[in-house]
């Protein structure tokens, strides 16, 4: 008996899911699959302990510094433009 050894992430046998993967490429030629670009994006986060971080938050071109803990969210303050993102002229 062959030894089948799980693909990683899967639950599938090693093989199986290329095969899968490629009969569904042949059944549905015309069919792209594409990465949803995101608004939201955790720029970075800091942990203070106890169930409580600082972040900054990027939603679309603009930035926001949020405070968390477990039973709340607060706004901070709105920082600058993200990253990337051009305001009509340049530092």
């Amino acid at each position: 008996m062959a030894n089948i050894t799980p693909a990683p992430d899967s639950g599938l046998p090693r093989g199986l899911l290329g095969g899968l993967v490629n009969f569904l490429r042949a059944i549905f030629p015309g069919v792209k699959i594409q990465r949803r670009n995101r608004s939201l994006r955790l720029s970075e986060s800091l942990s203070l302990g106890d169930k409580r971080i600082i972040a900054v938050v990027e939603y679309e071109d603009k930035r926001f510094l949020l405070a968390a803990t477990a039973e709340n969210i607060s706004l901070l303050q709105t920082l600058g433009p993200a990253q990337g993102t051009s305001q009509g002229g340049e530092n």
